[in-house]
């Protein structure tokens, strides 16, 4: 691997990250699960039962590996909310 080829894999991680970190948040029955199943195998359940804390899956999407953080929407898994958001890539 020549210098060049050095130099243009170090820019492409500056801007192209390979690993992303999203947090999913929102009330309880908003959804969140059925995205989270909806990115990683493309298919729709009705039959979802609500989060419990939190649930964590990886998906890989071409050559991006995306960390999934589902989180409960109940009111006494909000508090945890914030500890799981630090440092990901976005929100939604």
């Amino acid at each position: 691997m020549g210098l060049w080829d050095s130099l243009l894999n170090w820019l492409r991680s500056l801007f192209f990250k390979q690993e992303m970190e999203l947090s999913l948040v929102g009330l309880q029955n908003a959804g969140k699960t059925s995205l989270v199943n909806a990115i990683a195998t493309g298919g729709y359940s009705e039959d979802m039962i609500p989060t419990v804390g939190f649930n964590m899956r990886k998906v890989v999407k071409g050559n991006v590996t995306i960390k999934l953080w589902d989180l409960g929407g109940q009111r006494r898994f909000r508090t945890m909310w914030e500890r799981y958001c630090r440092g990901v890539s976005a929100i939604v």
